[in-house]
């Protein structure tokens, strides 16, 4: 074999030095433009767009699950623009209801590949059925206080029979259908990791679950949370650290419970209830809890963005 004199090898190992500085350039790059376009959707976002939102669902009904009461669901859908197949995502609401910035998300994800059907569990039962206003409606407010009126178990067979009517549209990829909740949907979404394993689900069941602040304080050391099985499916939690119905301590228990799946939790400081929510600085009232913050802040929401568009895109594409 013939031999490589020095200089020869010295400008090789220069050029795989350069090739590799340059991957890592571009690598770099690409991570720079994903955070400036995600900053500039939270420095362009406004009401407005929440309305387009709302207008952009098509409303539907489904059929329910043969567990619960086996209602017919109603249902909001968003579909991307482009040819088929795709990954989908089963949304679930919280104590309020369906809310605009709530059809925001569904749609972002939708122009982002992602088929999102949102489930409207009140509607369905006769309880609410406007999805155009914000929390100081108050019919929310009276459904907001009354929330058990359809129970976290109830939510999680309504999130089955969303996967169920997922997985028979031919353009959908069935083994990519995801969970997404906000409050009570939160933690409905993480119920459902718990008993999957009780649900016989076509394609192994939802493969992961975004939970936007799920009230693990109230739910962590109850007997449902308790009894039932391990998450094996990725988890991405999102709260934030001054959000009175959460607290640091049960994310901590949350940590180290010892499951399989891959956990990851996001506390945001100076964060309250609802960061993803244009709107200024509010508090509500509930009679079990007393009173409790509300407040966009953009830099949480900003961080939000990012991590769920990586979490998708590690576990749903």
């Amino acid at each position: 074999m013939a031999m490589l004199n020095p200089q020869t090898h010295i400008l090789r190992k220069i050029g795989k030095v350069m090739r590799l500085k340059l991957k890592g350039l571009i690598f770099l790059s690409l991570f720079v433009v994903a955070i400036a376009s995600f900053s500039n959707i939270a420095l362009a976002i406004s009401f407005k767009d929440y309305d387009e939102a709302v207008s952009a669902g098509k409303k539907i009904r489904i059929e329910g699950a043969s567990l619960g009461d086996r209602k017919n669901l109603d249902a909001i859908l968003y579909v991307p623009s482009a040819p088929g197949p795709h990954p989908a995502i089963v949304a679930l609401h919280g104590a309020g209801g369906i809310f605009p910035y709530q059809l925001w998300w569904a749609r972002e994800l939708s122009k982002n590949g992602f088929v999102v059907l949102f489930i409207d569990h009140y509607c369905t039962r006769g309880y609410l059925c406007e999805h155009a206003t914000d929390d100081s409606d108050r019919n929310r407010g009276n459904i907001m206080r009354n929330w058990q009126k359809v129970s976290p178990k109830q939510r999680a067979i309504d999130a089955t029979a969303g996967y169920n009517w997922l997985s028979n549209q031919n353009y959908i990829k069935k083994n990519k259908i995801g969970l997404i909740g906000w409050s009570w949907g939160g933690s409905a979404a993480l119920f459902v990791h718990k008993v999957s394993g009780r649900l016989s689900l076509p394609n192994e069941g939802f493969k992961a679950t975004i939970a936007f602040y799920p009230n693990m304080k109230y739910i962590i050391d109850k007997p449902e949370w308790k009894r039932t099985g391990p998450i094996k499916q990725p988890i991405l939690i999102l709260y934030g650290k001054d959000d009175v119905l959460e607290s640091d301590e049960a994310y901590d228990v949350l940590k180290s419970s010892g499951f399989p799946a891959p956990i990851k939790i996001l506390g945001f400081k100076g964060a309250y209830r609802k960061f993803d929510e244009l709107g200024d600085y509010r508090e509500k009232y509930h009679p079990a809890i007393g009173k409790f913050p509300k407040a966009f802040q953009k830099k949480a929401f900003e961080r939000s963005l990012l991590e769920v568009n990586n979490f998708l895109t590690k576990y749903m594409n």
